[in-house]
């Protein structure tokens, strides 16, 4: 036995097959052609209130520490070395301007300089268009900034412009204010005080028209310029970033990412100058004190001299100078490295809570405190610079904070450590020194007094010399004004809009306009549980169906016969081919009998006609009503006749043909009626009179039809079907419920209905589309004329 699918199986191989795409594009294209154009309509005005939006790039040279200037050469590692040195995973540059280059603070220099805060559009046909450079007027506002305003301006030719439609507050309620202000005129308003300049190049072509002017705050715009901009490295391997700005307005995009990219470059100068300039002031107020202690020196030098007659002492004490010279010189680099060390290590004592930069002396004689200086000083540049753009409370500036704090005390601990190695060297240097001159006992006392400032004096010159020479180098650093990056592409790109995508949109809302429709015819299918035409039958049940009847018209009820030899419509070919298909099911069947699952599938209406078509063959046919409970047939003739099938069956009446009405139904086509409803009509028909009854009238008749009742309804249909060569079981489209298909299956399968086949009955004909060209609809002339050339 073929497998059939149950009831609760899905019959449709998907959500959509081919075979529902064209069956429901060819019955419903009406509706898909007008959701189509109205999705269409919807997207084109969609697309009319959307202002386009221009994408402009530049791109940037990322220089590493060996290509950036001066001060980056005297720096040895940037700042994600410094990070990772103590003991933090940090981005590399290249990542950390990705994020500079969009951050709040540069955005806020950027508003300030090209006045974003204050916008212009004017409303052309259903959008908004923004204005720039290109704007008719210039609004300055004289008081500052208090909550969010909006109003528009209609320019009144070249004199004077009208203020209306004010908005202001954070919600930006409505103002009741209107004001007619001349040129350079200063408004004195509920909302600020302000002036309107003309742009004498653009007035004349806004002559008329109603300009819109927005106010918001540095903060608010500065964000919305943020959302603008967005940075990428060009590759892994390169130090490239590209800046991308996305506008309405393209001349306003190209100024946005110049005047990032000149923000940028003045704060990347302005932080290596910090370095410079914390040294140079720390130089000065060092240059300052050696200068009072070297001239008290130089005084008590010239004070002894005068005092004890001396012009040439150094002279005198060649010898000895000769002999404690390296003594000296040793002593002299000792205590000038000991005092360099002690002013730094002081300096940064006293700045332990601050922020702020340690001077960088390259006179120090240990490399290790010079590289820690600079890694100090790097990480402290970026710690204040995401400070300014974040906030202290931020995890980053206070994992900083511990950062730096940590290696200010491995600096003081450094400083301490080399102090103490000095004031070794320092002592002992002393004790050489002390050592010879102990040996001068021939030196006179004034020469041995002499010998002590001059060595003061020469220790202070050195120093104050090598401090004078480090003011000379970090002067020359300030004046360097070179930033580590390069512009390697100003502002370009495409003057065709990014967005939104017209071509992409259109195309998208006509595809929904086809997909909309497609979805609810296939959702109302599948969510349609009756009978749905052939395919559910096929699906379900093995039984063969014998074919389908169309759609009756308005105005054809069951009493009616569509079937004649001048009627070629689709109805009358319907049955024909019912009654050609019979041929293969069952040719030598006499006893034809109909029946369906409920009342109102139209069984009444297809077992008249289809009797009507075997009649219009010149056969003999009679039609018998065995619906003997509700007599539906026999109420739809006009005959006044009581006496029926149910007279025959008691045995009231004993000749047959007396109850037969000739032509009852159509020509060739008798009738007999039910007769009186008995009382018990499931024993009558069960007794073996019915017997008798179909033998004499297979025998009077060529082909006799029953018109039974439904086989759901009573068991009536089961009794009758004994007598019965064929049954045809009538299913109507869209009424009864395909999950009743599996168990008139199982009747089939055992045999409850002799040679059973089913009828469609209201069948939607429109979907079919024969191969010839053929619709369902149109008449089969060729067809009708060889049945009657063949009857």
């Amino acid at each position: 036995m073929t497998h059939r699918r149950s009831a609760n199986e899905s019959t449709d191989e998907g959500f959509f097959s081919l075979r529902d795409l064209i069956e429901t594009l060819q019955t419903k294209w009406v509706y898909f052609l007008i959701s189509v154009l109205i999705f269409g309509a919807l997207t084109w005005l969609y697309l009319s209130t959307r202002t386009p939006l221009f994408q402009r790039h530049a791109v940037i040279l990322v220089k590493d520490d060996a290509t950036s200037g001066t001060s980056s050469k005297r720096s040895t590692l940037n700042t994600s070395s410094l990070m990772q040195l103590n003991g933090v995973l940090g981005g590399t540059s290249v990542k950390n301007e990705l994020y500079i280059l969009k951050s709040y603070q540069l955005m806020r220099e950027v508003v300030k300089t090209l006045g974003l805060d204050v916008q212009y559009t004017y409303r052309y046909r259903m959008r908004d268009i923004p204005l720039y450079k290109e704007r008719p007027v210039t609004v300055s506002f004289a008081s500052e900034y208090r909550h969010p305003l909006s109003f528009r301006l209609t320019i009144n030719g070249t004199e004077s412009v009208t203020i209306s439609d004010v908005r202001y507050g954070e919600r930006l309620r409505k103002m009741d204010f209107t004001q007619t202000l001349a040129f350079g005129e200063t408004a004195d308003t509920p909302f600020g005080q302000f002036s309107v300049e003309q742009n004498e190049k653009t007035l004349q072509r806004f002559a008329g028209e109603t300009v819109t002017v927005s106010r918001y705050s540095i903060e608010d715009a500065a964000i919305m310029t943020c959302s603008q901009v967005s940075t990428s490295e060009m590759d892994k391997e390169s130090t490239l970033v590209i800046l991308t700005c996305t506008d309405s307005n393209i001349r306003r995009a190209d100024d946005i990412l110049s005047s990032i990219l000149d923000a940028y470059k003045k704060s990347i100068i302005q932080n290596k100058n910090e370095i410079a300039q914390s040294t140079a002031d720390f130089i000065d107020d060092r240059i300052a004190l050696i200068s009072i202690e070297l001239g008290e020196v130089e005084n008590e030098m010239a004070q002894f001299k005068q005092k004890n007659g001396l012009t040439d002492i150094k002279a005198n004490s060649d010898a000895f100078l000769g002999q404690t010279a390296a003594a000296r010189q040793r002593t002299i680099q000792a205590e000038t490295q000991y005092n360099l060390v002690k002013y730094l290590s002081d300096y940064v004592a006293r700045n332990i809570q601050g922020h702020n930069l340690i001077p960088s002396l390259g006179g120090i004689a240990d490399a290790g405190i010079q590289t820690q200086i600079a890694q100090f000083n790097q990480l402290m540049l970026t710690r204040n610079n995401l400070a300014a753009t974040a906030s202290e409370e931020s995890p980053s500036v206070q994992e900083m904070d511990s950062n730096l704090a940590q290696m200010r005390q491995a600096i003081i601990a450094s400083l301490d450590g080399f102090e103490s190695s000095l004031k070794l060297q320092l002592t002992q240097a002393r004790k050489d020194e002390q050592g010879l001159t102990a040996t001068m006992h021939s030196v006179p006392q004034k020469e041995r007094e002499f010998i002590d400032i001059s060595r003061q004096q020469a220790i202070k010159e050195t120093l104050f010399t090598f401090l004078l020479n480090r003011r000379e180098e970090t002067a020359l650093q300030l004046a360097i004004t070179e930033a580590n990056i390069s512009i390697v592409e100003h502002p370009f790109g495409s003057k065709h809009p990014v967005a939104p995508r017209r071509r992409i949109i259109m195309l998208l809302g006509l595809l929904l306009g086809f997909i909309v429709p497609l979805v609810f015819f296939r959702v109302r299918a599948l969510l349609n549980m009756t009978v749905r035409g052939r395919r559910d039958i096929e699906a379900y049940t093995s039984i063969p169906v014998l074919g389908e009847v169309p759609h009756r018209h308005d105005g054809i009820d069951d009493a009616a016969i569509v079937v004649n030899n001048e009627n070629d419509d689709a109805l009358g070919e319907a049955f024909r081919l019912l009654r050609f298909s019979m041929n293969f099911i069952k040719r030598d069947a006499h006893v034809i009998m109909f029946t369906s699952t409920m009342p109102g599938e139209g069984k009444t209406f297809i077992s008249r006609n289809f009797a009507a078509t075997i009649g219009i063959t010149g056969k003999r046919v009679v039609l018998v009503d065995t619906d003997i409970r509700k007599r539906t047939q026999s109420r739809l003739t006009s005959s006044t006749r009581k006496g029926g099938l149910t007279s025959y069956l008691s045995g009231a009446v004993t000749d047959l043909a007396s109850l037969i009405i000739t032509d009852g139904i159509a020509k060739q086509v008798d009738f007999l009626p039910a007769g009186i409803t008995p009382p018990n009509p499931a024993e009558l028909l069960m007794s073996e009179r019915l017997d008798e009854c179909m033998n004499q009238l297979r025998t009077m008749y060529d082909y006799v039809i029953i018109d039974n009742v439904p086989a759901q309804v009573v068991a009536d249909a089961g009794i009758v079907n004994r007598v019965a060569d064929l049954t045809i079981y009538v299913v109507r489209e869209g009424k009864v419920d395909r999950r009743y298909l599996p168990e008139l299956e199982r009747l089939h399968q055992e045999g409850k209905f002799n040679n059973l086949c089913i009828v469609i009955n209201d069948a939607s004909m429109e979907k079919k589309v024969y191969g010839y060209g053929y619709k369902a609809e149109e008449p089969k002339r060729g067809l009708s004329r060889l049945f009657r050339k063949k009857h």
